[in-house]
């Protein structure tokens, strides 16, 4: 398999560069983060320009966005700041709407994606994240950081999907801690009994970064799994290798 740095990315017959897409999303599939998907972060986001929020709402503590920002620190921004935990007393509303307007990465970290979720919607941010998504600002996530990133999230608990932050498009829903996990059923089932078309199954240590929600590289050891709903009984299983490249919406498009 032919390795393309980041920076190109085939679309079709023609290239599309970092800095030509209008949307730029790194998902992680939880546990160990790839150093070059960490890097190729960094540089979407600016390189040594890039300035850079880490969201850690999804925990109690910022233990892991503080091994988070060492990673990202490798590749030499010009600043990390990690935002406090939630419930955010210390902050002034319109201080963290100038924070997130200036950066030019978000990462959102592990976690608890329906506690991450009530911190956003609690401060009235959905909206907010997803035009600076729309504006360019590159979004990352790991574990419950990628669970929020569908617009129906998988939840994890008794109630199967709820309302995510919905950088995908709607027809995407996507999985994390896919092949350690074992949650190839969770994740057809999901795609089967509901009207997402396309299910990703994103294994630890193994990421997507995805330009213009569309075009997508696999960065990590493991695998991407692309689920595509064919009938309302079956689904067709197509298997991504480290750096391989596909189309989020598969042969169908």
């Amino acid at each position: 398999m032919m390795k393309i740095l980041l920076v190109a990315l085939f679309i079709t017959n023609s290239l599309i560069s970092t800095a030509e897409a209008t949307t730029k999303l790194l998902i992680i599939g939880g546990g160990a983060r790839p150093p070059e998907a960490m890097n190729a972060f960094v540089q979407a986001a600016g390189g040594s320009n890039a300035n850079i929020l880490i969201c850690s709402w999804a925990s109690a503590t910022t233990e892991g966005a503080q091994n988070i920002k060492a990673e990202l620190l490798k590749s030499n921004p010009a600043s990390v700041t990690i935002l406090p935990t939630f419930p955010m007393r210390s902050f002034a509303e319109k201080k963290l709407l100038k924070m997130i307007q200036s950066a030019t990465g978000i990462f959102f970290t592990g976690g608890n994606q329906n506690q991450l979720m009530k911190a956003i919607k609690s401060e009235s941010l959905k909206e907010t994240f997803k035009v600076a998504y729309a504006n360019g600002i590159v979004f990352g996530g790991t574990s419950a950081g990628t669970a929020i990133m569908s617009e129906r999230m998988i939840t994890g608990d008794s109630t199967p999907l709820d309302e995510g932050l919905g950088l995908l498009p709607y027809e995407i829903i996507v999985d994390q801690h896919f092949i350690v996990r074992q949650r190839f059923n969770r994740l057809a089932q999901v795609v089967l009994n509901n009207d997402h078309t396309f299910g990703l199954g994103v294994d630890e240590g193994t990421s997507l970064f995805i330009l213009n929600n569309r075009i997508a590289r696999v960065i990590g050891p493991s695998e991407v799994i692309l689920f595509s709903k064919e009938t309302q009984r079956s689904v067709s299983v197509e298997y991504f290798k480290p750096n391989e490249m596909f189309n989020l919406f598969g042969l169908k498009q």
